[in-house]
């Protein structure tokens, strides 16, 4: 199996019922997936235990600010966007997508450096994994 750089990396959004279009100035991303557990020991058992319940699932990325892309214009703290995560650019068949909401958005800038934005996503609904 070919390893998959992060070279060539990509993500779509756009708000939702809009069309995807790649978000420029992509510096990194990140999906995260979990599910939740509860305990289910009862008396007489000697070690706990526990059985998963809800899955869930958040993500972030990284970019330079470009205010004048239309993708990361609807990145607004509190929209509903759907996304889509490429690690090895759109051509490949791998994939995440799925619906979430901006939590989170950062910007910073150094007289060394562009001026950067970091934003974070809560998934409301599955996250489809595609291979």
């Amino acid at each position: 199996m070919a390893a998959i750089t992060g070279f060539s990396g990509v993500v779509k959004a756009v708000t939702s019922g809009g069309t995807l279009a790649a978000v420029s100035e992509l510096k990194s991303w990140s999906v995260e997936e979990s599910v939740d557990t509860v305990e289910n020991t009862v008396m007489g058992d000697s070690v706990k235990s526990f059985t998963k319940t809800l899955k869930g699932w958040t993500g972030s990325c990284e970019l330079n600010y470009e205010p004048g892309d239309t993708a990361q214009a609807d990145l607004l703290i509190g929209e509903s966007i759907d996304l889509e995560f490429y690690p090895g650019g759109t051509s490949a068949s791998t994939k995440w997508g799925g619906t979430a909401i901006v939590t989170g958005t950062s910007s910073s800038g150094d007289s060394g450096d562009l001026v950067g934005s970091s934003i974070t996503f809560q998934g409301t609904g599955a996250l489809t994994v595609t291979a």
